[in-house]
């Protein structure tokens, strides 16, 4: 450009994203992986005998006759020498009652549950009720298409003794009984160990820096009431996140660990049920922030899938730089860690950028429900995105 051209060369040029800064952004994001597998550990095992601390195992459930007989089953056969077990039905229409019934075992109580207050979402008000029934000191909330092995309760105490936590949530295995979940799901376990440092949400006090894994989640008595429990935020559509805010919150500690040897869960498996999912979940998760939700979408997520739509231009134009080849294989990397680490299935992990473009686009989506007042429908219901509390 020559003097007196007025114009100026860009501050910052495109090369100067892709070619460093995208690098630089892969492996800032495989270090963060590898950190989290350590701060994500498998919880220790624990033979527990007498004094072990009373847990009840609360399992809401809405229309769950496909699961509900598995889910008991595993949860009957865990190796704690103190539980008790309370399901709740949520206005099921079909047989989730009776397979519930059919359990002859003390251990197993059935409750019904209340007509939905305004205000509250349908899992909200059915762990609110199930925490009311619940005689134990720890009160261990498991979906009902969720399936433990038997050392899965034990594990956990001993993660609540060991560290003085007032709750820990354990990473489930996805279950992938269909192509789409077998894509789709493993970008779930590959945004936590890629975008959340786990080590943080152990050591800082802030309630905005928190997941849980709603699956299974293992909080004490103390804590859930001095939290206020489900009813701190009855409306809130990711109750699983909430909750560990509402417990850190209230000033204790929270600990989450990797089980993906120890609970798996069916989660969704068609592409529709997915995409209803993640809109439902994706907004609320990242506390309704819109600076956040836009950073991801319009910035982050096209930055992580650069060096896909690059590999893929310069395979159909036959110059391929070595730098973008370095990149598919760092990201690829991740994923691949991240897939053994969340037991996902290795093969998907080329479609790594269907998945990460699919979340993205289901994230923006979650945050237009939210904005203009819509809901997804979720077991019959109609479920708003975003709620007033």
């Amino acid at each position: 450009m020559g003097p007196g051209s007025g114009r100026e060369p860009p501050i910052v040029s495109w090369d100067l994203v892709f070619d460093r800064i995208v690098p630089w952004l892969l492996v800032a994001q495989l270090g963060l992986i590898l950190w989290n597998r350590r701060a994500l550990a498998r919880p220790p095992s624990r033979s527990w005998g007498t004094g072990a601390p009373a847990v009840s195992v609360l399992i809401p459930a809405r229309n769950e006759a496909d699961t509900i007989g598995t889910c008991l089953e595993h949860v009957l056969a865990q190796d704690y020498p103190d539980l008790e077990v309370v399901v709740l039905d949520d206005g099921s229409v079909d047989a989730t009652a009776d397979i519930v019934r059919s359990f002859d075992d003390p251990r197993v109580r059935l409750v019904a549950g209340g007509v939905l207050p305004d205000g509250w979402t349908g899992k909200n008000w059915a762990c609110h009720q199930l925490a009311g029934e619940a005689a134990g000191d720890l009160l261990c909330f498991v979906d009902a298409d969720t399936v433990l092995e038997p050392e899965a309760v034990s594990a956990a105490v001993a993660v609540i003794d060991e560290h003085g936590a007032g709750l820990m949530s354990m990473l489930p295995r996805a279950e992938s009984r269909s192509a789409a979940a077998a894509v789709l799901l493993p970008i779930v376990t590959h945004a936590t160990l890629g975008l959340i440092p786990i080590s943080l949400i152990h050591a800082s006090k802030s309630p905005s820096l928190a997941i849980a894994f709603g699956p299974f989640i293992v909080v004490t008595r103390e804590a859930y009431d001095a939290s206020g429990g489900h009813a701190a935020h009855p409306g809130h559509i990711v109750d699983d996140v909430q909750l560990i805010r509402s417990v850190k919150a209230a000033g204790y500690r929270v600990r989450l660990s990797n089980g993906t040897d120890l609970v798996q869960t069916r989660w969704y498996q068609d592409t529709g049920g997915i995409w209803n999912g993640f809109s439902k979940n994706a907004y609320g998760a990242l506390g309704y922030n819109p600076l956040i939700a836009a950073f991801v979408v319009l910035v982050l997520a096209p930055l992580l899938l650069s060096p896909f739509v690059r590999f893929g231009f310069g395979i159909v134009d036959g110059a391929l730089p070595m730098i973008v080849v370095w990149q598919v294989l760092l990201m690829l990397a991740s994923r691949a860690l991240t897939a053994v680490m969340g037991r996902d299935p290795l093969w998907s992990t080329p479609l790594h950028p269907v998945g990460l473009a699919f979340w993205a686009a289901t994230l923006g989506w979650s945050a237009v429900l939210a904005h203009t007042g819509r809901g997804v429908v979720w077991k019959g219901r109609t479920m708003p995105t975003r709620s007033g509390d």
